[in-house]
């Protein structure tokens, strides 16, 4: 394959360029949509006080609730209704309030165990004395990193590429303008 003559060369790098930058945008956008996915739930109750329930993501957090010990009702395994022949039942723990119910988990588990020993956690808190504070969280957020950060780090790569070819144009415009008459 020949090259392009010298006094389309700039024409071409900046197609190559503007054609890199489209390309680097939704591996950008998905990146950051990945790293912001609210997957760790903490639910923090202070002695003889209001439960918070946050959501976190690797980018921030968002409080979902701010919940009076009178308005919590209490906590069940909610378990999947799969229509699925042979879906094997997942399950999550949830918090019930007097404003509805609230997942303690981003994410489903197959284990029932793991589900049941969370929500008992909160359980035995909730009818205790209350007299210390109570800190639990669930962190879902490994999945969103691994696929948020692949992404990123593929849209900054390509970035970097339509950068350089960007580089590139502006040395060769200054090449043709040196060498017209």
């Amino acid at each position: 394959m020949r090259a392009p003559p010298a006094s389309r060369r700039s024409r071409a790098t900046a197609i190559g360029a503007t054609a890199f930058l489209m390309l680097a945008l939704p591996f950008l956008v998905l990146g950051v949509f990945f790293l912001g996915q609210k997957a760790r739930m903490d639910l923090h109750c202070e002695p003889q006080g209001p439960c918070v329930l946050i959501r976190s993501s690797w980018l921030g957090q968002e409080e979902v609730g701010r919940y009076a010990p009178a308005d919590i009702q209490g906590v069940e395994v909610a378990r999947s209704r799969s229509t699925r022949r042979g879906a094997a039942p997942i399950f999550r723990p949830q918090l019930q309030t007097t404003f509805g119910v609230q997942p303690l988990a981003y994410q489903w588990t197959e284990s029932q165990e793991e589900a049941q020993a969370f929500a008992d956690t909160v359980r035995r808190y909730l009818a205790g004395p209350r007299t210390d504070a109570l800190a639990v969280f669930q962190d879902d957020r490994k999945a969103s990193l691994r696929v948020g950060g692949a992404f990123t780090a593929v849209g900054l790569a390509v970035l970097a590429l339509s950068l350089w070819l960007l580089s590139r144009t502006l040395a060769h415009r200054k090449a043709e303008r040196a060498a017209a008459p």
